[in-house]
């Protein structure tokens, strides 16, 4: 097995056991995704829809969205080399939950602006989660239009079925940006032992 096709591996394995978060961000159509395991486990519904970023930005404490968006908007506008933000977001169902998030910009377009952005987000709450009982196949049907751009999760075949989505040639791409965060997610998660691939 290569060392892309591991990683890949190791990637899906912890995002299909909702072990952490991992979104992938459009900041020019204000869209984020998340996978859908993450979603479930949070308590939202329709799991593997996109979601506007506001859905996500007004769940987080008024205490912490400044300084949460002063992060983002730092790494976005280019002034740091990675996003990381510890706050309080509110579930749906078992209250406000200590969540760390970091992530990097994959895509600038020729200005420099940023075009997408793919991270992680662990939750550090000692109390579980309460997981959805929704977000199947009958919300299937109130998913929006397809996105330009496929996922990071479907990239991997998370949420689509065995087979890695369509475009997943652009995974390795992703992966060699993203190895630093696997890492970094899986060592705050206490996974790693155990999300290594065979080799």
């Amino acid at each position: 097995m290569s060392c892309r096709s591991t990683e890949e591996v190791r990637w899906r394995r912890a995002v299909e056991q909702g072990a952490f978060g991992v979104w992938d961000l459009d900041p020019h159509l204000e869209q984020v995704h998340y996978a859908p395991a993450w979603k479930a486990r949070l308590g939202f519904p329709r799991i593997h829809a996109a979601d506007p970023t506001g859905f996500w930005r007004c769940r987080v404490h008024p205490q912490d969205a400044d300084a949460m968006l002063q992060s983002l908007r730092a790494h976005v506008d280019g002034f740091t080399s990675s996003y990381s933000a510890r706050f309080r977001l509110r579930s749906n169902g078992s209250g406000y939950r200590t969540v760390l998030s970091r992530g990097r910009v994959v895509g600038r377009d020729a200005h420099g602006r940023a075009t997408r952005m793919v991270g992680t987000m662990i939750d550090l709450t000692d109390r579980p989660a309460v997981a959805a009982t929704h977000g199947l196949p009958a919300d299937e049907a109130a998913a929006e239009a397809a996105p330009a751009t496929t996922p990071f999760h479907a990239l991997l075949g998370v949420g689509q079925g065995e087979a890695p989505a369509p475009g997943g040639g652009a995974a390795p791409l992703l992966l060699a940006q993203l190895s630093d965060l696997l890492e970094i997610a899986l060592r705050e998660t206490g996974g790693a032992p155990l999300l290594r691939a065979r080799r």
